[in-house]
């Protein structure tokens, strides 16, 4: 059997009134606590030892390391016996999938367009995200990460487009998870997982102090903001 003490979770530091510049490592964390699973928040502070070599991941008590935030919830779930999402319909946990893929696999891509290519928004989040750096790191390290998030965007789709295009697809994003959601408090009805995914990306769009299209777009849809209200007064 599984050891059932506190995990370590190893993220990217806080940002903006939010637990970390990550919408994944937000999403594992908000799960964490729906879950009621006991854990220490670590700020990383040198390269991931995840075999991806991305955040998030997880110490275990046992000494085991689980990377992906997929599979940290799955081997979780299993182990922990976490039942946020038992008797779920079949289609209910379809719905949950296919939102899932809409924000990790496609919305991610706007949230990091919108942080890391208008030159107004780089400008804030070059402070943000590595303004605590040491002196010649400060100017050595912002230019080569935001050319590999340019490749990475250019590779996936957005960074091939332009601005008017990107956020006519993250406003359609918006508006499906709006209409799905409605004006129930949780997007299958009920508290279930999906929801830690759902806030952590919607507010990973919405609070950078940019006040751009991608965050107006956000604001246009009061239920999705309700939504984030509503889960942050319960479980953060």
């Amino acid at each position: 059997m599984a050891a059932s003490g506190p995990i370590v979770l190893w993220q990217s530091p806080p940002c903006w009134g939010l637990s970390s510049t990550s919408p994944f490592c937000i999403k594992l964390e908000s799960w964490l606590r729906m879950a009621g699973i006991a854990y220490e928040a670590r700020v990383l502070d040198g390269l991931p030892r995840s075999p991806s070599g991305k955040i998030p991941y997880v110490d275990l008590p046992d000494g085991r390391l689980l990377a992906d935030s997929g599979a940290i919830l799955d081997t979780l779930t299993a182990e922990r016996g976490v039942e946020l999402d038992a008797g779920l319909d079949a289609r209910a946990r379809g719905l949950a999938v296919a939102v899932t893929r809409l924000l990790e696999d496609h919305f991610y891509w706007a949230i990091a367009w919108d942080r890391w290519i208008p030159a107004a928004h780089w400008a804030r989040t070059r402070v943000a995200y590595f303004g605590r750096l040491p002196g010649p790191l400060r100017w050595l390290v912002p230019p080569l990460a935001r050319r590999g998030v340019r490749q990475a965007l250019r590779g996936q789709g957005f960074g091939r487009m332009h601005e008017a295009a990107i956020l006519a697809r993250a406003e359609r994003d918006l508006a499906a998870v709006a209409a799905l959601l409605g004006e129930q408090e949780h997007l299958l009805g009920r508290p279930a997982g999906v929801d830690a995914t759902l806030y952590a990306f919607l507010v990973s769009a919405a609070r950078p102090p940019f006040d751009g299209p991608l965050q107006r777009a956000v604001a246009r849809h009061a239920n999705l903001l309700a939504f984030c209200g509503r889960f942050e007064a319960r479980w953060w």
